[in-house]
């Protein structure tokens, strides 16, 4: 395991590898699809050779997810993307399925009442993101000690939104217990990897940045694992209500 600075937003190394990759990204996206724009902080465009702007760790990692997504859908139509703040609808297709991204969005749960406002969010309709048309949730972390208090929150959250699949994240690898945990729940929580072994050929290569981030994202997009706990759990609980008292 490679040890990493305290703070995620102090290792320049690996931001710099972010940013790297997020410039390739763009430009994947802007020569595939239609789009016109994609620009960081102050409508500058993203990546390049402009230096690293002054934002979160955290929103580095979600600005690369949300490209990802793009990157793994079948066709994307977008006028200017922001990476860095609220954006959306962005309109894709994924499996002859028509989508729409969104970022920083706010959206009322459906059984609390109570506002929330995912990194990514997935929807199945154009309209205002809501409960009835949420279909996956990706948030980006940069706790270093991400344990079971933020998972257990993360699940409300889920669980509130009725979203099929919910991913998690996290720039330090956290505990194995905290993973296998949240797998239980049926969430999906990725470390980067800048803590482990993979971290040089991370630094080195966008395109290996890249392909972790997308191909985690849809692995979790087809396993559709929080939509299964909840039907696992559904299921659970009517047998109990079965059984011979």
């Amino acid at each position: 395991m490679v040890e990493l600075l305290r703070d995620a937003d102090q290792d320049t190394e690996a931001r710099h590898a972010l940013w790297r990759a997020i410039g390739v990204a763009s430009d994947d996206v802007r020569h595939r699809f239609q789009v016109r724009s994609i620009v960081g902080l102050d409508s500058a465009p993203a990546g390049g050779n402009s230096p690293v702007p002054p934002v979160a760790t955290w929103q580095l990692v979600e600005a690369l997810s949300l490209l990802a997504i793009l990157l793994r859908s079948e066709d994307a139509l977008a006028d200017i993307i922001n990476l860095f703040g609220k954006t959306g609808p962005i309109g894709m297709r994924e499996d002859s399925t028509v989508r729409w991204l969104w970022a920083q969005q706010t959206l009322r749960g459906e059984r609390s009442g109570l506002n929330g406002r995912p990194d990514l969010l997935v929807t199945s309709t154009r309209e205002q993101p809501h409960p009835g048309n949420a279909v996956r949730i990706i948030e980006a972390k940069a706790l270093r000690n991400l344990g079971t208090q933020t998972v257990r929150g993360e699940f409300g959250k889920a669980h509130d939104l009725r979203v099929a699949t919910y991913l998690i994240w996290s720039f330090y690898t956290p505990a194995p217990k905290v993973i296998a945990g949240a797998r239980g729940l049926g969430i999906d929580l990725e470390a980067l990897g800048f803590d482990t072994p993979h971290r040089p050929d991370l630094i080195a290569s966008p395109d290996a940045l890249i392909s972790r981030v997308a191909y985690a994202q849809e692995e979790a997009r087809r396993a559709r694992r929080f939509a299964g706990a909840l039907e696992a759990a559904g299921e659970e609980a009517r047998l109990k209500l079965r059984a011979p008292q």
